[in-house]
């Protein structure tokens, strides 16, 4: 019993490893969101339509020794319509890469634009037998207005980071799974 308590002191003391831990396990993950929006007014309204650009940055760190080849960054971009608000998919792609041990990898994702509308009132102005007469008509709500990012990070197939601009996000990719953070 002595000697194999001796050993184990001895190897932690060494700093070798007792157990081999998954190099996926020392991964982390970080994102950011960079873009700018432009407006352009609604003739007749007080309304502006609004241009989005969003590109997202990835950062994927390796706090461990080694390196982690083949790690697979999945990333999705999400707007909603301005109509109705229902969440869509603007743009999504993936990379592999090799996470250098104790270092880090900066991926973008493609550049989304985007543009949305709000509901509004124009002004309309009409004009019969030499008088002018103005009436407001209603404008429905239109295109597309940025909501947020996932960012998921694979080992073997297996989810070992990831970051959610919204937590309803990582519902929306996995519905039925129960969440946790990773």
């Amino acid at each position: 019993m002595n000697i194999i308590l001796s050993r184990l002191l001895a190897a932690l003391l060494m700093g070798s490893p007792i157990f081999a831990a998954d190099p996926g396990s020392f991964l982390d993950v970080s994102a950011k969101v960079e873009g700018k929006a432009s407006y352009k007014d609604v003739k007749g309204s007080s309304t502006r339509t609004k241009t989005q650009n969003r590109t997202l940055k990835i950062e994927i760190s390796n706090l461990g020794k080694e390196d982690v080849p083949a790690t697979k960054v999945k990333w999705t971009v999400f707007g909603h319509r301005m109509k109705d608000h229902k969440l869509v998919e603007l743009k999504s792609g993936e990379s592999t890469v090799v996470v250098p041990g104790r270092d880090k990898v900066e991926l973008s994702s493609a550049e989304v634009k985007v543009t949305g509308t709000r509901e509004h009132t124009v002004s309309v102005r009409k004009r019969s037998r030499g008088k002018t007469r103005t009436t407001s008509q209603k404008v429905p709500a239109s295109g597309v207005e940025y909501f947020g990012y996932a960012v998921e990070v694979y080992v073997s197939g297996q989810l070992v980071a990831s970051e959610y601009s919204q937590p309803s996000l990582e519902k929306e990719l996995h519905p039925g799974k129960e969440t946790k953070k990773h």
